[in-house]
């Protein structure tokens, strides 16, 4: 497999440690170099390699990062700085004669985002949403004449993070207004904005509340065609967004569409970010950035990797994926990123609501692994028929599964979509991991099938999806405990089977203590059987209803051995009603049984009888021999039928006479 190797400078930078966590999040084979000056930079540590460059103000600033970008064989170089940006920007010449690609927009729409008096004067004549920004010589006269009036805001020409912002309340501040200041009308969010009180009172203490700003996102190709775009609701703290919550409104979009063959003009490639604040007046910008930002990691979390489209663009690597934000998640920083289902926080929900209804009512994205098998097959259909959900049926085949969904509309993957890019994992809201080889394979097959679900698992943690459920088995019980088995008795697997399927659970269980905001839940399930579509006879009770229908005596072994056989359609039922009431209060792990043990020589005779009724001129002979073997299963499924409400439908005679029904419309094809 290809690599990519892309090169992050000033790594240091909170965007530079944003852009590294877009990469790991990123599906394509991407080897990442660090590049900066700190050795204690925080993103250098997430890279694969860290080297050093001189400051990016040094004279030899450019030829040091050429050679360390032939040094590492760097495929892609991406800024993590505004001034670094420009300085690509400026030097882009010298790059390509080095061969050395550069994620960096035109140096004239770089250089009219960095001096914010310019935008306003260049821009608003094209759509009038810039904030208005005033000469300080003349500042007195045009408040006295009404083009002007305080409070108002001075900032920093070329300034970041709200770096040296003053507020201008009267005419006895005026004194603060320097020379690298430009001066600028305040963006009052609207009245019925829940953050319109705190923003006012901030003002009255010549604070600058940085609440309900409306963060929008570009994202341009090399080519310069868009390939994303979103917005959020944001609080920022010093200049730092730490609340973010998805936002949808016409009227900003309208906008935008106005401006963007103007920035396309000026030499817009990339991303592009527009800040700013809904008012009495409409949108008002008042900042932009043609770089990726300190949550563009916080984007991937939610399905927007505009890192990854990026690299896919100026790589020439597949980039067919428009890319979209995932609406049912909101975003909150302190130090690291943390991506929540709004289910985690009723309040959260209700603000994102106020401020935009137009993204609710929510659809839950449901990925099923091992959608082609006999299980996974009808939990796709059984979740496919509810609307309000959008389910991916994910297996090895992509022949397979075309030929099983196609016709009926379902979205369908193979395994390698979670891991090459083709697939957005950010915006998967539940899993069920339902793939697994079954107790008759290899253990070659089981090994597979073990590895397969550690990085899956990796994958999902990763990118924080709010709910896994993984589907395990009884067998992990072992036979050291007499049943009934409860979640609390301890495990004893003993083949490498059921010790596979423990494995399973106990990395699902370093996820949740990973990230205690990610809800992870084992079900463990009695023996499947019934007659449904992609049943493979291998199973007692189907291999003993196969041999009977066709006339074969049925040979029990023992016969004192006691199961707990489940009927399938009562296990999708169970399993889709968890993954609607599955919440952050739901247990590590439940038992999903049909409340019924039998022993083996009373489900031979039931299924003698059923047979036999069925069927008159069919009849089957019972042969016991001898043996000492006494296996016993069954457990107490009482925690799940309370969480849920439900209990079994179909009892051991239903399920044979769905496995007769099977059989017989088989071999009638």
């Amino acid at each position: 497999m290809k690599f990519y190797t892309i090169g992050i400078s000033c790594i240091g930078s909170g965007v530079g440690e944003s852009v590294i966590n877009s990469c790991r999040l990123s599906g394509l084979p991407l080897k990442t170099v660090g590049l900066g000056t700190n050795p204690f930079a925080y993103g250098a540590y997430a890279c694969d390699t860290f080297d050093y460059t001189p400051t990016i103000y040094a004279s030899d600033f450019v030829d040091k990062l050429i050679e360390k970008c032939k040094k590492h064989q760097i495929d892609l170089l991406i800024p993590g700085r505004d001034d670094e940006a420009l300085i690509y920007a400026k030097n882009r010449k010298r790059f390509a004669q080095e061969n050395i690609a550069i994620l960096a927009a035109g140096e004239e729409i770089i250089s009219i985002c960095r001096d914010k008096e310019r935008m306003s004067l260049e821009l608003n004549p094209i759509v009038d949403v810039f904030v208005k920004c005033y000469d300080k010589d003349n500042l007195q006269g045009l408040i006295e004449s009404g083009e002007a009036e305080y409070p108002l805001l001075a900032k920093p020409r070329s300034g970041f993070a709200s770096m040296g912002v003053e507020i201008i309340r009267s005419e006895a501040d005026l004194v603060k207004i320097t020379d690298d200041h430009i001066v600028q009308e305040l963006a009052v969010p609207l009245p019925d904005d829940p953050n319109y009180q705190l923003y006012i009172n901030g003002i009255a203490k010549n604070q600058n509340p940085q609440v309900s700003e409306i963060s929008i996102q570009l994202v341009l190709s090399q080519e310069g065609e868009i390939i994303g775009k979103m917005a959020s609701f944001n609080k920022l703290s010093n200049g730092v967004p730490i609340e973010i919550l998805p936002y949808e409104n016409d009227q900003i979009w309208a906008v935008v569409d106005k401006l963007l063959p103007v920035f396309k003009e000026k030499g817009l490639v990339g991303p592009l970010n527009i800040q700013g604040r809904l008012t009495k007046k409409g949108l008002k910008i008042f900042e932009m950035n043609p770089r990726f930002t300190g949550i563009t990691g916080m984007r991937a979390l939610m399905g927007f990797n505009e890192v990854e489209a990026c690299i896919k663009s100026w790589l020439n690597i597949d980039s067919s994926v428009y890319l979209k934000i995932n609406n049912n998640r909101f975003g909150i920083r302190q130090t690291t990123d943390k991506v929540l289902s709004f289910d985690r926080n009723e309040l959260a929900q209700s603000l994102a609501q106020q401020v935009s209804p137009r993204i609710f009512p929510l659809t839950k994205t449901v990925l099923v692994t091992g959608a082609s098998g006999y299980l996974g097959r009808s939990l796709v259909e059984e979740l496919h028929s509810n609307q309000e959900v959008r389910v991916i049926a994910m297996g090895r085949s992509a022949e397979k599964l075309e030929k099983l969904f196609s016709k009926s509309g379902i979205e369908f993957y193979d395994y390698s979509a979670l891991f090459n890019g083709e697939f957005s994992v950010g915006n998967i809201d539940i899993v069920i991991h339902s793939a697994f080889a079954r107790p008759h394979c290899t253990e070659t097959e089981i090994a597979e099938s073990l590895d397969f679900t550690s990085n899956l698992f990796t994958c999902l943690a990763r990118h924080q999806i709010p709910y896994i459920i993984n589907l395990s088995s009884q067998s992990v019980y072992g036979q050291t405990l007499t049943p009934l088995w409860k979640e609390s008795d301890p495990v004893a697997p003993t083949m490498p089977y059921s010790q596979a399927k423990y494995a399973s659970e106990l990395m699902l269980k370093s996820i949740s203590k990973l990230y205690p905001h990610i809800t992870t839940t084992s079900l463990r399930l009695a023996a499947i059987s019934g007659g449904k579509k992609g049943l493979v006879p291998v199973d007692l009770l189907s291999k003993l209803v196969l041999k009977a229908v066709r006339g074969e005596n049925l040979v029990i072994v023992g016969g004192k051995q006691e199961l707990e056989i489940m009927d399938v359609r009562d296990a999708v039922r169970y399993i889709v009603r968890f993954t609607e009431q599955i919440n952050p209060s739901s247990e590590a792990v439940y038992n999903l049984g049909a409340n019924g043990i039998y022993n083996i020589m009373d489900i031979a005779k039931m299924v003698k009888r059923v047979v036999e009724d069925i069927s008159n001129q069919t009849v089957v002979e019972l042969e016991l021999k001898p043996s000492e073997a006494d296996l016993k299963f069954g457990m107490d499924s009482s925690r799940i039928e309370r969480k849920l409400d439900i209990s079994p439908e179909y009892n051991l005679e239903s399920t044979v006479r769905s496995l007769v029904s099977f059989f017989d419309s088989n071999q009638r094809k």
